[in-house]
């Protein structure tokens, strides 16, 4: 088993160019057409990337290794009328649009976590209540002391899931965008290329 893993260390070299020497990988992308990759069903001022492209783009950060920053090239077989920089500029206005999104759940969930911890408190502070001032042992005792240890466990547990897991999750992306991509480009097939740089996050 050992050995298959070992043979397989390198496997993304299989599906993407990588330069070892500049420790960047290559991955591209390819559509038919800018609409592709927009989410079709908003009326905007400007288009809204799909959940679908996002999470492509997401992926890139877990099929390379993190020693290699990406070069993402996304092209199209038609641009649609769409200039190289505008499609960038349509990238990076998302990026952002996703993160204050993100950011606004995450302010959310942080309440409700908060909101976890202090039930969890108040039901910790009954429970050490009743043990001290219930002497008498007894099923319905021993019952009662159980539930509510059940239920302090759940609302801490729960609490540190979105303050550590989920805000981890968030953090991780915004992060990946920063430091994983060495530039993120759009032009149609041929045609010139117009690079979004991730150091303005």
């Amino acid at each position: 088993m050992e050995d298959i893993v070992k043979e397989y260390e390198h496997i993304e070299e299989e599906f993407f160019d990588i330069d070892k020497e500049k420790k960047i990988a290559y991955i591209k992308l390819h559509f038919g057409k800018p609409s592709d990759i927009f989410d079709n069903n908003y009326i905007s001022k400007r288009p809204v990337l799909s959940d679908d492209f996002l999470d492509w783009v997401n992926s890139a950060f877990t099929l390379i290794p993190k020693k290699y920053k990406i070069d993402l090239d996304v092209t199209f077989d038609d641009t649609e009328g769409y200039a190289s920089k505008e499609l960038a500029d349509v990238f990076k206005m998302n990026v952002f649009l996703d993160y204050k999104t993100k950011k606004s759940a995450e302010k959310k969930k942080n309440n409700i976590a908060y909101g976890l911890i202090f039930i969890g408190t108040l039901l910790f502070a009954a429970m050490i209540t009743v043990n001290r001032l219930w002497t008498t042992d007894s099923v319905f005792k021993d019952i009662v002391s159980y539930v509510m240890d059940i239920a302090t466990t759940v609302t801490y547990w729960e609490a540190m899931g979105i303050l550590i897991v989920e805000n981890k999750e968030h953090r991780d992306y915004r992060k990946g965008l920063i430091t994983r991509f060495y530039a993120i480009s759009f032009h149609g097939v041929g045609g010139e290329k117009a690079e979004f740089s991730p150091d303005i996050l």
